[in-house]
């Protein structure tokens, strides 16, 4: 197929999809995702279909183009033109071909109808699935960017495939890191945008694949975009060299305007990086796997076989492991087996996903970027539902009447819960007494990279393992919060993660834990935030 046809046939599936509204968002859950791996299946089978349907009516008109032809360079040796329509059969032919032939070739270019039933396709995946919008993209970029951020990987050695030192078969092109480049500048992050640019150059520049013309042009747009960054940045001297090095070789390229338009800015107006949080060192280094040397207090953390906690571990004792005392953090191994995991996500399934929120000004909830995930609900209805709230009855020793149904969430692309307490302290739910005394955490995945549950208050990083839960109390025995259970969720590098939180708050649990007469928040004084 021609360069030119490709491009109609490019531009028309554009204006074809640009009518297409997205129905959901997609980045913020691999799950979700996975219904986009499979729209794009179907749309790559329609377009296949759609193109053999046409290259058919492409070979039909040609057929008859050629016999047409071949009329008409045996009419043309003739002297007379009417020796060839005074012969009968010469003249029925041309008559034929003018009543029948001709209107059985407009017919299919008219109606056209594979072009429908490709258009039909597209609309019925629209109403199914639905598709990704800008905002999908730059919530997608958001993700790669936040890796960046959170574990300091290069552009250039995630272009390479390379992430956090493996290798993955996964390398890109340039026009991808442009893309990147660009929405990275769109949504005002203008350093890692230049290094996003940057890489696209070099890749632009060694690719021998465009011809000289194309590279020149491509060439120019990123030099433009690394202009207006380093603008933003407060390199007015380097961004003005880069201009004219476009404008070099082209003089009246459009650069002349993007020129002239920062002679007559003033500063820029992003003098400096953002700065940080005070928390930030610490999250990053746990979500990396490494922690700071701590003096002991002479409680060392252990592992070991509890059968002692409920009757029901008699036979199955919990396997335990400590990863912190005083607060006490707690992880039970092998609590969910696969074939519950399974039924888990059958009971997800028949519930609608929606992008998680944090809670805002007043109790509403809010979809923010520090938080990237998908969740439902469920309640304790169905048999495996019930035997998890049993486990957590058993292990907790709380009365599940004061639990919130569970909460299975998914992470999606940087998919993450930047640092945050579970419990409210105001604006509590009406739907329940008291805050959240405790959580329970389901690992319902394991992770291939990332991922990681941090505490970013008490030096504490865990790996998500399959099968296991992990718990701790939010409040004091006072039912005073505790500060010191600030915890994250760190970015997803590479795979799924699923958890499931179950949540129990303080309401009927007056005689499983009772509170003290007195307050014990002094133990968390020290890590109020001022």
């Amino acid at each position: 197929m021609s360069h030119r046809v490709w491009c109609y046939l490019s531009l028309w599936l554009v204006l074809s999809l640009l009518t297409i509204r997205a129905r959901a968002e997609f980045y913020s859950s691999v799950d979700s995702m996975q219904d986009l791996g499979q729209l794009e299946l179907e749309l790559l089978n329609a377009t296949r279909s759609y193109l053999k349907a046409q290259q058919q009516q492409i070979n039909l008109f040609r057929k008859f183009v050629e016999q047409l032809k071949q009329e008409h360079d045996m009419a043309m040796d003739l002297t007379n033109l009417d020796d060839y329509l005074g012969h009968p059969l010469h003249a029925f032919r041309l008559i034929k071909r003018l009543v029948y032939d001709w209107d059985a070739l407009h017919a299919p270019l008219v109606e056209n109808k594979p072009r429908e039933d490709y258009r039909q396709v597209v609309d019925n995946l629209s109403k199914e699935v639905g598709f990704p919008d800008l905002s999908e993209l730059q919530g997608a970029v958001k993700g790669v960017a936040r890796l960046q951020r959170v574990y300091n990987f290069t552009a250039s050695d995630l272009a390479d495939g390379i992430i956090n030192g493996y290798f993955y078969d996964s390398a890109m092109d340039w026009r991808e890191c442009y893309e990147i480049g660009v929405q990275l500048f769109d949504l005002g992050e203008n350093q890692r945008s230049l290094e996003w640019l940057q890489v696209a150059f070099n890749l632009l520049r060694s690719n021998p694949e465009t011809d000289e013309d194309d590279n020149s042009q491509f060439m120019a747009d990123i030099r433009e975009y690394a202009a207006l960054a380093n603008f933003e940045l407060g390199n007015p001297k380097r961004a003005g060299r880069l201009l004219e090095k476009v404008l070099q070789a082209e003089p009246t390229h459009p650069a002349q305007h993007i020129r002239n338009y920062l002679d007559h800015r003033e500063g820029s107006r992003i003098d400096q990086q953002k700065r940080d949080p005070s928390w930030f060192a610490n999250y990053t280094r746990l979500c990396q796997g490494k922690t700071l040397p701590e003096k002991g207090d002479g409680s060392p953390l252990r592992c070991f076989l509890d059968g002692k906690r409920h009757a029901y571990f008699t036979l199955a004792p919990l396997q335990v492991e400590q990863v912190h005392l005083e607060p006490d953090i707690n992880v039970y191994h092998g609590m969910l087996t696969l074939d519950q995991i399974d039924s888990v996500f059958v009971e997800a399934d028949k519930l609608q996903m929606t992008r998680s929120g944090v809670a805002g000004a007043g109790g509403t909830r809010t979809v923010l970027d520090l938080r990237v995930s998908q969740q439902t609900w469920l309640d304790y209805a169905s048999p495996i539902m019930k035997s998890i709230a049993r486990l957590v009855a058993y292990i907790s020793g709380f009365d599940m009447a004061g639990a919130e149904p569970m909460q299975v969430a998914n992470y999606g692309v940087g998919g993450q819960y930047e640092p945050h307490p579970d419990y409210f302290e105001v604006n509590l739910p009406t739907d329940f007494q008291g805050d959240r005394i405790s959580t329970s955490m389901f690992y319902l995945s394991d992770v291939e990279q990332g991922g990681y549950t941090v505490f970013t208050k008490l030096n504490v990083f865990l790996p998500p393992i399959k099968g296991a839960l992990v718990m701790w109390h939010n409040l004091h025995r006072s039912l005073d919060v505790d500060p010191r259970t600030y915890h994250a969720g760190c970015p997803v590098i590479v795979g799924s993660k699923r958890i499931g939180n179950i949540w129990m708050h303080s309401g009927h649990q007056e005689f499983r834990r009772p509170c003290n007469l007195t307050s014990d928040s002094f133990k968390s004084a020290a890590y109020r935030e001022s």
